[in-house]
């Protein structure tokens, strides 16, 4: 019989609290030898860099990470992320449980640009909530000074792909599902580039993420072949549509994507599914289309290499009020058009759901 994983995680707990102090929240207003923070403002946004010196960063890769300074637990760069929000500082896991485990300490400057939520494996979390941290961290220091950045995970493709884009080297990468508790002889963080908040996406985070990844890939025009009007479809092959499809109310389907598909392929659109596509290729489908279609999700975070006046029609949960992707389309000047349908089943996830999109819906926005 195996030990109980919860007990063995308590008794952990009991023994790394035994030989370390309860940690203090550090006070805002209280100044820091240890801690300096440098501001800018963009759009009449505020954006903050912190330098921590000797600092600690200790996370459960998934909705908590604490910022540490000898003993205190720092405010603002820390995060709990609780039913997609972003909680008090005492709801921070190393506040209530401290941290058990043994920490590993490299030598020289670590940027840590781990975020919360999905941020470790959806596209577009990715691209938004952990990549715009590097370019935050640009506008005020030289990547030059870093030795490490400590990241969400480094085993998709387009983790890879957008690291290699901004100058990241493998050798520099450190992996927090690898490594949960390290050391530095100073990190650097900053704010959450979106306010914990996607749909808050400013005009400056869209304009640094193209300008710093898509105007660096290498891209052969010649071979590539240019799709002015593009049909994003979802694969929905581990999914048996000809079945019950009730117990798929949580999912986020498109229930007559064949249909759609077939009308808009004699409307001379592509018709393409993105999940095996490199970024350099999928960010330049988007960039050389003049119409879009697609069901919301993170394969439309690409609207943000959309030239100028390019239509998008977003299909999508009426209860997902939300302008996430609408905001991007602000940000870059975008003609956005959302036919928000509600789903054939009540669902738990006001993003998700089985939705049902007439071709009148569409046709009436196609041109």
């Amino acid at each position: 019989m195996t030990f109980p994983r919860k007990i063995y995680k308590k008794i952990l707990i009991i023994f790394f609290n035994f030989f370390n102090k309860r940690l203090t929240i550090q006070n805002n207003k209280k100044r820091n030898p240890n801690l300096k923070i440098k501001i800018f403002k963009v759009d009449k946004k505020k954006y903050k860099i912190y330098e921590i010196i000797n600092g600690k960063i200790f996370t459960n890769s998934v909705d908590d990470t604490a910022y540490i300074i000898k003993n205190s637990l720092l405010q603002d760069p820390s995060y709990q992320y609780r039913h997609s929000k972003n909680k008090n500082i005492k709801e921070n896991y190393v506040y209530r449980n401290g941290t058990p485990k043994i920490i590993k300490k490299f030598n020289g400057n670590i940027l840590s640009i781990v975020s919360g939520g999905a941020g470790k494996h959806n596209y577009g979390h990715w691209l938004l909530d952990v990549l715009s941290r590097i370019l935050i961290f640009k506008k005020v220091y030289s990547l030059n000074i870093i030795d490490f950045v400590y990241v969400p995970n480094y085993k998709l493709k387009f983790q890879k792909e957008t690291l290699a884009l901004l100058g990241i080297k493998k050798s520099k990468i450190i992996d927090s599902e690898e490594y949960k508790y390290i050391k530095g002889h100073k990190i650097y963080a900053t704010d959450h580039p979106i306010s914990h908040d996607f749909n808050k996406i400013s005009p400056f985070i869209a304009r640094e993420i193209k300008d710093n990844l898509f105007k660096k890939i290498n891209i052969n025009h010649n071979n590539e072949k240019i799709y002015k009007k593009i049909f994003i479809e979802r694969d929905y092959s581990k999914f048996n549509l000809e079945g019950d499809l009730k117990k798929y109310r949580d999912e986020r389907i498109l229930i007559n994507s064949d249909e759609i598909a077939f009308f808009l392929k004699k409307k001379g659109f592509q018709i393409i599914q993105l999940k095996n596509m490199t970024f350099a290729t999928q960010s330049n489908l988007f960039n050389r289309a003049e119409i879009v279609i697609g069901m919301f999700g993170a394969e439309m975070t690409n609207l943000l290499f959309c030239k100028p006046k390019t239509k998008i029609i977003e299909i999508k949960n009426r209860s997902h009020s939300l302008p996430d992707f609408v905001n991007i389309s602000k940000a870059c000047k975008l003609k956005h058009i959302q036919i928000k349908l509600k789903p054939i089943y009540p669902t738990n996830i006001m993003q998700n759901g089985i939705i049902l999109c007439p071709l009148s819906k569409i046709k009436k926005f196609l041109y």
